[in-house]
């Protein structure tokens, strides 16, 4: 990984025109958390641009899973209620999603760039299901189907041609 990734989005970032007040909070960043916390706030606006591509986020942020960033995974079943907000770029496999009352949380899941993956809920007595917002960009083969304890609602938003890969 290299040092110079914090220029290189500033500069992604200009080019895409991203706000001026993302852009200062980019400019603030001390370390990529940061980073990735401005891109999980902006991700609607970040995967319709294709901001950053995919070959910068496996080059910087590869290695960035305890953020919630996933790129290249497989995911054999594993339970993600941590973050409000996940990203999977090009993963594939099984997850399971759903309420963390501890934190009082239910994940928001946004999918690019060619994820195969099936999203099933938690497990256990619920008086209501939880809803889990599954927000699809582009061309992914997504998988969730609805039970007695979670409900999905899917998203599905084109993105721009060249971005997102």
């Amino acid at each position: 990984m290299s040092s110079n990734w914090k220029p290189h989005l500033q500069r992604l970032a200009r080019e895409h025109k991203m706000c001026a007040e993302n852009r200062a909070y980019l400019n603030a960043c001390e370390d990529k958390s940061d980073a990735i916390r401005i891109y999980k706030q902006t991700i609607d606006w970040a995967l319709e641009e294709g901001y950053p591509d995919l070959d910068f986020l496996r080059k910087e942020f590869g290695d960035c899973q305890g953020d919630g960033l996933f790129i290249d995974q497989h995911f054999t079943g594993q339970p993600l209620s941590e973050h409000q907000v996940y990203v999977f770029h090009n993963c594939t496999g099984t997850i399971r999603v759903g309420l963390n009352l501890a934190k009082k949380i239910i994940p928001m899941c946004y999918f690019a760039n060619n994820c195969d993956m099936t999203i099933l809920g938690f497990e256990g007595e619920r008086i209501f299901p939880d809803r889990v917002p599954l927000y699809i960009f582009g061309e992914n083969n997504i998988v969730a189907n609805n039970t007695a304890t979670t409900e999905f609602r899917v998203y599905c938003h084109d993105i721009k041609k060249g971005g997102g890969r």
